[in-house]
């Protein structure tokens, strides 16, 4: 992460700083490249967080106040987010998002995005889980498989072992929740066969 100055404060003479994430390949070959916003918490009582999902598909939180990464959070305030999507690679450029984040309660609600309109070259591909994350360190709280693994409601509706091989069903679009009853809404897209073939 690094800061350039921009510009200074008018009013207070303060240095405004933007802050840069370079990813390298990982980030040029982003699936996404639109970010439709951040997600902002605070406890209220001087933690102030600002949580992003990169191009390259990492979960950032960053200091509201001085935009530098919580070090308490996950590694050197990063998570990893292609990691635990139960495949042994995954390449840059098959999965990232382009909405944000949200926040129910004091958990990271994060969707997923892959390529979209066109035939995909292989049935096979990245699942697209959505997954719970605590806002204090980072740490997985919880996965949602959209594609239901062995034992998981809905599994056996997938024929012939095709939930081990079948990605995307991602939210791409924005995810909603209802923090009083604690469920998150989300928009799932189709599974990677959809124009295959």
């Amino acid at each position: 992460l690094s800061r350039d100055a921009v510009a200074a404060d008018a009013a207070t003479g303060e240095t405004l700083w933007i802050y840069r994430y370079d990813e390298g390949e990982r980030g040029r070959r982003a699936v996404r490249n639109p970010n439709r916003g951040l997600a902002y918490w605070t406890d209220g009582h001087g933690d102030e967080r600002i949580l992003l999902i990169t191009p390259g598909y990492r979960l950032i939180a960053l200091n509201a106040k001085d935009g530098q990464p919580i070090q308490g959070f996950a590694k050197n305030g990063i998570y990893d987010l292609t990691e635990g999507l139960n495949r042994d690679v995954v390449k840059p450029g098959e999965i990232g998002s382009s909405s944000p984040a949200i926040i129910i309660h004091d958990t990271v609600v994060v969707g997923a995005a892959l390529l979209s309109g066109t035939a995909p070259p292989s049935k096979r591909n990245v699942p697209a889980y959505i997954r719970g994350f605590d806002v204090r360190t980072g740490k997985l709280l919880w996965t949602f498989h959209t594609i239901p693994r062995p034992g998981e409601p809905g599994n056996e509706t997938w024929e012939n072992g095709s939930w081990e091989y079948t990605g995307n069903t991602g939210a791409w679009a924005p995810i909603s929740g209802d923090e009083e009853l604690g469920y998150v809404y989300i928009p799932v897209e189709t599974p990677t066969g959809d124009f295959y073939g």
